[in-house]
């Protein structure tokens, strides 16, 4: 080997051999960390890449929030929804054979009124009266009683709940029957007249 040739040679290896080693400084890489670190995350991509970002980034907080917003629109809404508490029941009048004036019973018999009250649905708890004018007596066990008045309490069955009430007239002429039924805030009243004859 000649001398130039061995001279390139060595300073080759020499250029080769600073490759290899770590540069004396070393504050570039440090300073850069530093500037991404502050830079941040860089932002993502518009369109579905922006959306998983939102998601994952506040994934922590928000949804407990969703969830949370999710049942106060349910409450709101049934709340909205729900109907009005239905009473306990709706009572309507039925047919009444003895309202007609005219109905006639002799004195020398009992008659019955059957009171149909007739409730929607069932109620645990109903209270009634019947009030007879003078000149008509309730009849119970073969036996005229003194009362002028009767009150009771009683469940109704959901439909017809007929109710017989043996009354007897004393004197010819014609009666109003009053009868009444209240359950909560509902009062239904029934008028049965009644025309009593001689015989």
């Amino acid at each position: 080997m000649t001398e130039p040739e061995d001279m390139e040679d060595r300073a080759l290896r020499e250029r080769l051999g600073a490759l290899r080693e770590e540069p004396a400084e070393l504050g570039f890489q440090a300073s850069l960390h530093r500037r991404l670190v502050a830079a941040g995350p860089p932002e993502p991509a518009p369109g579905w890449d922006r959306v998983r970002w939102f998601f994952r980034r506040r994934a922590p907080w928000l949804w407990p929030m969703a969830g949370a917003a999710a049942g106060i629109a349910a409450f709101l809404v049934m709340s909205a929804v729900q109907q009005p508490p239905v009473p306990p029941a709706v009572l309507a009048e039925a047919s009444r054979p003895l309202e007609t004036p005219g109905t006639q019973v002799p004195v020398s018999k009992v008659a019955v009124i059957k009171l149909d009250f007739t409730a929607d649905v069932a109620v645990e708890q109903a209270d009634f009266q019947v009030s007879l004018p003078e000149g008509l007596s309730f009849w119970a066990d073969g036996q005229e009683l003194e009362l002028r008045s009767f009150r009771w309490t009683q469940a109704l069955n959901a439909g017809s709940n007929v109710i017989p009430i043996a009354v007897r007239g004393q004197k010819p002429g014609r009666y109003l029957v009053t009868a009444e039924a209240r359950t909560g805030n509902q009062r239904i009243e029934h008028d049965v007249v009644l025309e009593v004859t001689e015989g």
